[in-house]
């Protein structure tokens, strides 16, 4: 099973975690690691190292950061060199459907399929009311 991993900035990360138990109930194999004022970067490169390896069974890691640049996200870029990307994929700007979709997925596709398929799931969950409404009316319309 693909392993998750959510590294934002302060608390967010676990936010996601623990709002995705009122969707998809409790799951194995996600956890989150937060980046806070004061942290060490070299230790917190060193958290993330250890993290995918315990997370990793084999099926590799998806990793959600929250910035794409920020410390998060370049931890994972450091750990390319230690662990080597076949062993995750790092997805930056997560949203809360990419994180519910790959939880459900997660069985049924290998990494790299998965990560692709994610990446499409964030963009398409983006959405705005009234322009959705607008949408609603005219094919209604036609």
């Amino acid at each position: 099973m693909i392993s998750i991993l959510v590294m934002t900035h302060g608390e967010l990360a676990r936010g996601f975690i623990e709002s995705s138990k009122m969707i998809v109930g409790e799951t194995e194999k996600l956890e989150w690691l937060g980046l806070y004022p004061g942290d060490n970067i070299d230790e917190f490169n060193e958290k993330v190292i250890t993290k995918i390896q315990q997370l990793n069974d084999g099926s590799g890691v998806l990793i959600f950061t929250d910035l794409y640049g920020a410390s998060p996200f370049k931890a994972t870029a450091y750990c390319a060199s230690k662990l080597g990307p076949q062993s995750y994929r790092s997805i930056a700007g997560v949203n809360f459907p990419m994180l519910i979709e790959s939880i459900l997925m997660r069985d049924s596709k290998d990494l790299d399929t998965l990560a692709l398929h994610i990446m499409s799931t964030g963009q398409e969950g983006i959405k705005e009311l009234f322009v959705e409404a607008g949408a609603f009316q005219k094919e209604e319309q036609a």
